[in-house]
Parts: structure tokens; C-alpha cells; sequence
């Protein structure tokens, strides 16, 4: 990928996911990032539905270690995410 689709800078800190998720959408694709297990976890799902409502078959997971590397691993993988499924759907 030779690009970022979208950047979480400035948006999002560790100590926040460390008490809550962190969701958000970009054009087709949803996303959540939330701590499990020590772990930082990243998932894609499909609109319209939010993330209780939305199948779980239709959520696709990613884990990262929970550093301010893996934040940006997660993003990197997000925008991974997006030009390899969802582009196409816009």
C-alpha cells in the first residue's frame, strides 16, 4: 500500500482504549479498536449496522501489542483493510 486512507493521529491514545473501545467509520468500512487480554485488538465490519448489531461472521479481527507501535501497526492494517475489501464498494 503507498498510502494511509486515513490517519488516527491526534484522535486516540492508549490510556483511552485502555478504558473504553475507540469506533469509527471511513466511507464503507467500520472499525473498533479495544483492548482484550493484553492485547490491542482491531476489527472491519461492513455498514449500515453498528458493532452490537452487526453479525459477528461479518467482523474480521486483528491483534497488535498494546505500545504506540501497535497503535500504528492497527491503523496501518485498517487502511490495509479498506483497499483490500471495501474500496471496491464506494
Amino acid at each position: 500500500m503507498d498510502h494511509f486512507y486515513f490517519t488516527l493521529k491526534g484522535q486516540i491514545s492508549l490510556g483511552f482504549l485502555k478504558k473504553s473501545n475507540f469506533t469509527g467509520s471511513y466511507r464503507e468500512m467500520r472499525y473498533n479498536l479495544f483492548i482484550k487480554d493484553d492485547k490491542l485488538m482491531a476489527a472491519t465490519y461492513p455498514q449500515p449496522y453498528c458493532w452490537e448489531c452487526t453479525p459477528e461472521e461479518q467482523k474480521t479481527y486483528q491483534s497488535f501489542e498494546v505500545s504506540a507501535e501497535g497503535l500504528d501497526a492497527a491503523v496501518a492494517w485498517l487502511n490495509e483493510s479498506y483497499e483490500n475489501i471495501f474500496s471496491g464498494k464506494q
